[in-house]
Protein backbone atom coordinates (compact mmCIF):
# COMPACT_ATOMS: atom_id res chain seq x y z
CA UNK A 1 0.00 0.00 0.00
CA UNK A 2 1.11 3.53 -0.66
CA UNK A 3 1.51 5.89 2.29
CA UNK A 4 -1.88 7.57 1.81
CA UNK A 5 -3.64 4.21 1.44
CA UNK A 6 -1.94 2.86 4.56
CA UNK A 7 -3.05 5.88 6.58
CA UNK A 8 -6.62 5.47 5.32
CA UNK A 9 -6.44 1.75 6.14
CA UNK A 10 -5.33 2.46 9.71
CA UNK A 11 -8.03 5.09 10.14
CA UNK A 12 -10.55 2.59 8.79
CA UNK A 13 -9.49 0.10 11.45
CA UNK A 14 -10.00 2.75 14.13
CA UNK A 15 -13.43 3.59 12.72
CA UNK A 16 -14.47 -0.07 12.74
CA UNK A 17 -13.30 -0.52 16.33
CA UNK A 18 -14.98 2.73 17.35
CA UNK A 19 -18.30 1.53 15.93
CA UNK A 20 -18.14 -1.60 18.11
CA UNK A 21 -19.54 -0.53 21.47
CA UNK A 22 -19.10 -3.85 23.28
CA UNK A 23 -16.42 -4.45 25.88
CA UNK A 24 -15.32 -7.62 24.11
CA UNK A 25 -13.63 -6.02 21.09
CA UNK A 26 -13.35 -7.43 17.59
CA UNK A 27 -11.02 -9.99 16.08
CA UNK A 28 -8.98 -9.40 12.94
CA UNK A 29 -11.38 -11.46 10.82
CA UNK A 30 -14.37 -9.31 11.83
CA UNK A 31 -12.42 -6.08 11.31
CA UNK A 32 -11.37 -7.29 7.84
CA UNK A 33 -14.99 -7.95 6.89
CA UNK A 34 -16.02 -4.43 7.90
CA UNK A 35 -13.03 -2.94 6.06
CA UNK A 36 -14.36 -4.47 2.84
CA UNK A 37 -17.26 -2.00 3.03
CA UNK A 38 -14.78 0.87 3.49
CA UNK A 39 -13.02 0.12 0.21
CA UNK A 40 -10.37 -2.41 1.24
CA UNK A 41 -11.62 -5.64 -0.37
CA UNK A 42 -8.27 -7.34 -0.89
CA UNK A 43 -6.64 -7.04 2.54
CA UNK A 44 -5.85 -10.19 4.44
CA UNK A 45 -6.39 -11.05 8.08
CA UNK A 46 -2.61 -10.82 8.54
CA UNK A 47 -2.61 -7.30 7.05
CA UNK A 48 -5.25 -6.30 9.59
CA UNK A 49 -3.41 -7.92 12.49
CA UNK A 50 -0.13 -6.21 11.56
CA UNK A 51 -1.74 -2.78 11.44
CA UNK A 52 -3.72 -3.36 14.64
CA UNK A 53 -0.46 -4.24 16.38
CA UNK A 54 1.04 -1.02 14.99
CA UNK A 55 -1.94 0.96 16.35
CA UNK A 56 -1.59 -0.89 19.67
CA UNK A 57 2.03 0.30 19.96
CA UNK A 58 0.72 3.85 19.43
CA UNK A 59 -1.84 3.35 22.24
CA UNK A 60 -4.74 3.93 19.84
CA UNK A 61 -6.12 0.41 20.34
CA UNK A 62 -5.73 -2.19 23.06
CA UNK A 63 -5.94 -5.93 23.11
CA UNK A 64 -8.84 -7.34 25.10
CA UNK A 65 -7.46 -9.93 27.46
CA UNK A 66 -9.43 -13.15 27.35
CA UNK A 67 -9.62 -15.72 30.10
CA UNK A 68 -10.77 -18.46 27.75
CA UNK A 69 -9.51 -18.96 24.18
CA UNK A 70 -6.65 -16.48 24.27
CA UNK A 71 -5.72 -17.58 20.75
CA UNK A 72 -8.81 -15.70 19.49
CA UNK A 73 -7.31 -12.26 19.87
CA UNK A 74 -9.56 -9.20 19.94
CA UNK A 75 -9.02 -5.46 20.18
CA UNK A 76 -10.94 -2.34 21.02
CA UNK A 77 -10.26 1.34 20.54
CA UNK A 78 -8.75 3.34 23.41
CA UNK A 79 -9.70 6.82 24.61
CA UNK A 80 -6.66 8.12 22.72
CA UNK A 81 -7.94 6.44 19.56
CA UNK A 82 -11.39 8.00 19.98
CA UNK A 83 -9.78 11.40 20.57
CA UNK A 84 -7.69 10.95 17.41
CA UNK A 85 -10.82 10.22 15.35
CA UNK A 86 -12.71 13.10 16.95
CA UNK A 87 -9.90 15.52 16.09
CA UNK A 88 -10.13 14.46 12.43
CA UNK A 89 -13.90 14.93 12.24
Amino acid sequence: MKDEQLEAFRIGILQVLDANTTQFGLGAKAVRLFLNTLGFPSVTEDDVTNEIEYLNRRDLVMEVLKTVSRENRAWRITKAGVAFLDARA
